[in-house]
């Protein structure tokens, strides 16, 4: 399975933009990288962060550019009864030297400084950019080994659909389940590994969240046990399969 670029993970942690929502209903690990993003950019919002002031190789673009500007020719000459008139190019497009044209170099400085201010909430908004995104750099990457769709049984409960994925991530294989609603049972939610014949069967550990992530034996072969099967178990101190399951679906790779 193909997942989403970083860029989009972080448009849509954000809100913005519509493309890869119908990937995240299908991919548990890219969901959980959206869900995570949402939760930093929202800790950044509530945080109580300082003005942060522009570097210095802004200030100096910009006043290099006031700079130039304020230096080129760009006024009119003083006319004999004391008002202004524009001055004549020669053939080069050369202004003469001689005309103040100090009301235009006033606002050309205003428009310097709004540079300066935009340039300060252009840094401001990047460095929020930067933030998130280093964010998602530092989230471990994962490769996908096999998924399973989790059909609802016949049981005592109503349940929704739910899917499993079997990831690699840093060196160690994690099973995870993701559903929409977890269901009130008397008891709790174990999670199996079966083999096809379900003679055979691993307990990996609790469901007790919407999404879980189990980690499997090192040496446990998913060919011998393919089948991932969710049961509601009584707190009796028996770990065997109570036989009562309520999801189960097969791994493909």
């Amino acid at each position: 399975m193909q997942h989403l670029s970083s860029e989009s993970l972080v448009a849509l942690a954000l809100g913005d933009g519509d493309e890869g929502r119908d990937h995240l209903s299908t991919c548990a690990q890219c969901r959980g990288e959206v869900e995570g993003l949402r939760g930093t950019a929202e800790r950044f919002r509530a945080a109580d962060v300082a003005p942060m002031a522009p570097p210095a190789a802004v200030w100096e673009r910009i006043a290099a550019e006031i700079a130039v500007e304020a230096d080129a020719p760009v006024g009119a000459s003083a006319a004999p009864d004391g008002g202004t008139s524009a001055a004549p190019a020669d053939r080069t497009g050369a202004r003469p030297a001689s005309g103040h044209v100090a009301p235009r170099r006033r606002r050309r400085f205003g428009l310097g400084a709004l540079l300066a201010a935009s340039a300060a909430s252009a840094v401001a908004a990047a460095a929020i950019a930067v933030l998130v995104v280093v964010q998602l750099g530092a989230a471990p990457r994962s490769v996908d080994v096999a998924n399973a769709v989790l059909e609802p049984l016949a049981s005592s409960v109503s349940v929704d659909p739910a899917r499993a994925e079997v990831i690699e991530q840093d060196g160690q294989r994690l099973l995870v389940v993701d559903t929409d609603a977890l269901p009130d049972v008397d008891g709790y939610l174990d999670v199996w590994l079966l083999d096809e014949q379900a003679q055979q069967m691993v307990s990996l550990g609790v469901l007790d969240a919407r999404r879980t992530q189990l980690a499997l034996p090192p040496d446990l072969d998913l060919a011998t046990f393919p089948i991932v099967d969710v049961s509601i178990e009584p707190y009796d101190g028996d770990p065997t399969h109570s036989g009562n399951s309520i999801w189960r679906g097969a791994l493909e790779s």
